[in-house]
């Protein structure tokens, strides 16, 4: 009974450290914060895109138009809030999206499309 127990606990130990299958092409996104210059512009938090709760660092999509949740930061007192916002994944693109607070001082902010650059190791398709 034991060693069955062994067997089945590594059958779904060696399922779940499966990667995602990803064709040659796909699209990334992050919240990590692309430049230190940029006036109150902070990491965002990539909480959900389509609807699918996310928790990675950096998040593989499909190329195409998704839903993008994101979340700002905690700040002075106020708690992180959430904004959506709709963005065409190119293939083979990392997108950095930042959340940019209006004054040093308030809560008021808006997702930003911080940086755009190129997926190393990505395939892109071949033309017709």
């Amino acid at each position: 009974m034991v060693g069955a127990l062994l067997v089945l606990a590594g059958t779904f130990g060696s399922a779940a450290a499966q990667p995602a299958k990803w064709g040659p092409t796909w699209s990334e996104v992050s919240g990590e914060r692309y430049s230190r210059v940029a006036k109150n512009a902070y990491p965002a938090i990539i909480k959900s895109i389509d609807g699918k709760h996310r928790t990675e660092r950096v998040v593989k999509v499909e190329p195409g138009v998704h839903r993008v949740v994101v979340q700002s930061p905690n700040r002075k007192g106020f708690r992180g809030s959430d904004e959506a916002m709709e963005i065409t994944f190119e293939p083979c693109v990392r997108y950095y999206i930042n959340a940019e607070f209006e004054t040093s001082v308030g809560a008021a902010w808006k997702p930003v499309l911080a940086q755009k650059e190129r997926v190393p190791g990505c395939k892109l398709p071949a033309k017709p």
